[in-house]
């Protein structure tokens, strides 16, 4: 565990250089940082909102980003899933490749960087953090009763192919929330029940 205090942190996010976590507390949506070993936990802002730099650089990113409820309209790409909204989207490291959500259940979908080649990447899987060969995404799966989440595993996907690999599941906690540190070698992860960040290594 690198990050737990008296309130509920969530979505981890690792610096460019793979130093330190950036993540939001549940309490008040105040943004949070972290040393990768889990020392210098200092609160950054009262309330912030993560931006992805790479969308300044990405127009269909940033129409993503910006635009969640009608961009499927404004694409030509998107056509086929037009009418619903995209959320979560994230540019593959190289540049090449979006990785994204789409409501009311439809699933998991990858396009290429312009917005074309768009295809279903997999019926379930919820905030894609990509690998840094752009070859795999971790995904979180979870499952809940209608009230609470009861299960959570981080899932790993070919993107190539769709075919999926469990990375991590515990009964003892539920993992959600990946991210996939710049070098590929460490995993953080949000622990529902606690709300604590946590870090593993990759093997």
């Amino acid at each position: 565990m690198v990050a737990q205090t008296d309130e509920p942190f969530e979505r981890p996010a690792w610096s460019n250089d793979g130093e330190k976590l950036t993540f939001f507390s549940l309490k008040d949506g105040a943004l949070w940082e972290v040393s990768g070993n889990g020392r210098n936990l200092k609160k950054l802002s009262g309330s912030a909102s993560m931006r992805r730099s790479a969308a300044n650089d990405n127009y269909v990113l940033q129409q993503m980003i910006s635009y969640p409820v009608n961009v499927a309209s404004s694409i030509e790409g998107f056509k086929p899933i037009s009418g619903y909204t995209v959320f979560n989207p994230v540019l593959s490291p190289n540049g090449e490749h979006i990785v994204f959500q789409v409501s009311q259940g439809k699933g998991l979908y990858i396009c290429d960087a312009d917005g074309s080649n768009l295809r279903k990447l997999s019926e379930t899987g919820e905030r894609a953090t990509w690998m840094p060969d752009g070859k795999y995404v971790v995904v979180m799966l979870a499952s809940d009763d209608g009230h609470i989440i009861t299960n959570g595993e981080l899932v790993v996907i070919d993107v190539a192919t769709g075919s999926q690999t469990v990375l991590l599941s515990s009964a003892d906690y539920i993992t959600l929330s990946p991210a996939v540190s710049p070098d590929g070698k460490q995993l953080a992860f949000t622990e529902y029940a606690t709300g604590a960040i946590y870090v593993v290594d990759i093997k």
